[in-house]
């Protein structure tokens, strides 16, 4: 017999209600996504068309550990973007608790692993935005510009299953399509 888990528990999203317990409500962050090139061509630019972000946290042992890409990740933001670079662990302690930015900052990983570890560490999300994962042997092309292993799969159903909205999007415009649409074929 397959035991129950505890369903989520819904957080009251009524406008007005005074939340004084602010441990547990942290504010969503403004984008959270999935791309191996992190900052290229215009693909920032046309998200901040979109939406108002003052800055990018690039979550990433190898960028953290690398001053020079840093540098070159730096110039190629858009103007007037503020440019953070930390380590999955550094990640982890930044976005697991609140900060006055969170909803106009993104945050860039390279790899769904780097998406799982930060959740997993406590830094939760409820949203994820697949926008390029390149092809590579033992990877499948699952839409457009995305590849995908089995366990980088496997990582998406695991983050869907804990109640995170995942979305295969390079640029807002372009056709995008929802993970949970893909699930069954995959």
């Amino acid at each position: 017999g397959g035991g129950h888990r505890p369903g989520g528990t819904g957080i009251g999203q009524e406008p007005g209600t005074n939340v004084e317990k602010e441990v547990i409500v942290i504010e969503a962050l403004g984008l959270v996504r999935i791309d191996d090139r992190l900052i290229h061509g215009q693909v920032i630019a046309v998200w901040c068309k979109h939406r108002r972000f003052t800055r990018i946290l690039i979550v990433d042992d190898g960028v953290a550990a690398d001053p020079f890409m840093q540098e070159v990740l730096s110039l190629a933001a858009p103007p007037g973007l503020q440019v953070d670079v930390l380590s999955i662990e550094g990640g982890i302690d930044a976005l697991s608790q609140g900060a006055p930015d969170r909803k106009t900052t993104m945050v860039l990983l390279k790899s769904p692993q780097a998406a799982k570890r930060l959740y997993d560490g406590g830094a939760k999300y409820d949203a994820l935005n697949v926008g390029g994962i390149g092809n590579a042997p033992g990877r499948k092309n699952i839409f457009k510009n995305i590849s995908a292993s089995e366990e980088e799969i496997a990582i998406f159903r695991y983050l869907a299953e804990k109640g995170v909205e995942i979305t295969l999007l390079t640029v807002p415009g372009e056709k995008s399509k929802a993970f949970s649409d893909l699930a069954s074929k995959l």
